[in-house]
């Protein structure tokens, strides 16, 4: 029900669109949404014993319900019954993206026909797209952490947000790089289009909106962030109260650049599309926040062990919101470090920080006009590569892109049209792609796969350059914002 309903709203027209949106947001996302919701008001006030009940029930309810169901865990019966459920988890196997392609029959329950499902796909940050069964109440809960994490900086359900993200946009205009997307009050802007000469259009929209918050990749909104300190332009902007960020780490220049450009703080979050463990800063830190009842956080090092606080380790995370294809004890590929559980923002949940991995094999590609591109942007949920075992972006020339791909023995002509179709449409004309079969795609020196091998630069950032002192701009302000030291509460 839910994938019709998507696919309808997002087929729909405008005016439709915006009938349905009369009807508030927590009525249209559904129970499951409202109960999230009201779960996580009642965690932010759990003392520790009390969040690692609700965590341990939950993870005992999951353990169960796999070796009753999902053959590949059914030998570890004996463990569930024998243990508790926190250490009869460290009695499964750690599982990677390999193990589920290779394994992906015996990894769904038996009952799969009476759980209501959907097929879904990771976007590939590591070039290595990952097919995924999903319940059909997924989404719905997910958007309810999502929001609860967002009210720790003044967000609710309706506020106006633009949004600069790799979503499909209808239609684009030599002038009009943006759509309106009423379920969720924003404006969505195209990262595709960020060139010098369009910017300025880009800000305008942004004073005639006037949105409560930023939302979307770092590399984006950072790309504008610098416009504005180059052009003196943060007092004509909006009064904002917080930039979210998605999909991409944020560095510590970005964040300054954003904080100073837009006169708000800076508000990060972690998740992946696996949907295993997703965690959020909070009022008073920098640190990842890793919601207890949406999945269980280990930190692990290379040979499997826990990590102590303060010491960094591979993200592990046991997602308790799937049952269609529940992934225990699934390694992230991301990288991070254990921080003590207690916070000054009252919380008494797992804390990790300094998230190194699959975001930071992250790239840029550049369009002909210049433009950056985030290659989260780039990001193809679908069946494009679904005959492809591993694939890369490549760039040599600005303007031009080669996707690499490694085919398996279903692959045909039709699959390699697919996915050149799928990123030129979302390319909009700044790149020209080719798809390209090869047998082999490099590693890193540490076994990692980079997404996207570039030897072609866009030209310097303004910021980068001496100060243009001949038309007054000089560099960008050093006033330092209040919540880049203390975050507000």
């Amino acid at each position: 029900m839910y994938s019709l309903l998507k696919t309808s709203y997002e087929r729909a027209p405008l005016f439709l669109k915006k009938m349905v949106c009369c009807i508030p947001y927590r009525f249209i996302a559904g129970g499951g949404y409202r109960r999230t919701v009201r779960l996580c008001e009642k965690l932010d006030h759990m003392s520790r014993d009390e969040v690692l009940f609700h965590q341990q029930t939950r993870l005992q309810e999951l353990l169960e319900f796999v070796v009753e169901e999902v053959p590949f865990y059914r030998h570890l019966r004996g463990a569930v019954e024998r243990f508790n459920p926190f250490d009869a988890l460290r009695e499964f196997p750690l599982l990677n993206k390999n193990m589920i392609q290779q394994h992906a029959d015996v990894l769904v329950p038996d009952s799969l026909d009476r759980i209501p499902h959907h097929r879904g796909t990771t976007g590939g940050s590591t070039g290595n797209q990952l097919i995924i069964l999903e319940d059909e109440s997924v989404y719905a809960k997910e958007k309810g952490y999502i929001h609860s994490q967002w009210t720790r900086v003044g967000y609710s359900p309706g506020c106006r947000k633009a949004t600069f993200r790799g979503v499909p946009f209808r239609r684009i205009t030599d002038a009009c790089f943006w759509q309106e997307n009423p379920i969720h009050n924003e404006v969505q802007f195209s990262p595709f289009h960020m060139s010098e000469e369009n910017l300025q259009y880009y800000v305008d929209e942004l004073i005639a909106y006037q949105p409560e918050f930023l939302h979307g990749y770092p590399s984006a909104i950072d790309v504008l962030a610098e416009y504005v300190l180059r052009h003196d332009l943060t007092s004509a902007l909006p009064p904002l109260k917080a930039a979210l960020l998605v999909s991409e780490a944020c560095s510590e220049a970005q964040r300054q650049r954003i904080e100073r450009a837009f006169q708000t703080r800076v508000h990060s979050f972690y998740g992946h599309s696996e949907r295993t463990v997703l965690g959020g800063e909070c009022e008073k830190s920098r640190c990842y926040h890793a919601f207890p009842t949406y999945g269980v956080l280990e930190i692990l090092n290379e040979n499997g062990e826990a990590c102590d606080v303060g010491e960094s380790g591979e993200i592990v995370g046991t997602g308790f919101l799937k049952r269609a294809m529940p992934l225990i004890r699934y390694r992230t590929d991301d990288v991070a470090m254990r921080e003590p559980y207690a916070c000054a923002c009252g919380r008494c949940w797992d804390r990790f920080s300094h998230v190194l991995g699959r975001w930071t094999l992250e790239g840029v590609i550049v369009g002909k006009s210049g433009t950056r591109i985030s290659a989260a942007a780039l990001n193809v949920h679908g069946d494009a590569f679904a005959n492809v075992v591993r694939y890369q972006y490549c760039q040599s020339k600005r303007g031009e892109l080669e996707i690499r791909v490694i085919p398996n023995a279903r692959f045909q002509e039709c699959d390699r049209e697919s996915i050149r179709i799928a990123h030129e449409q979302k390319l909009w004309g700044e790149v020209r792609v080719s798809v390209v079969s090869v047998r082999h795609i490099p590693l890193t020196p540490s076994g990692k796969q980079r997404r996207v091998v570039s030897v072609c630069h866009a030209d310097p950032l303004p910021h980068m350059q001496p100060p243009d002192r001949s038309v007054g701009r000089g560099a960008p302000p050093t006033t330092e914002v209040p919540w880049a030291q203390e975050v507000r509460g």
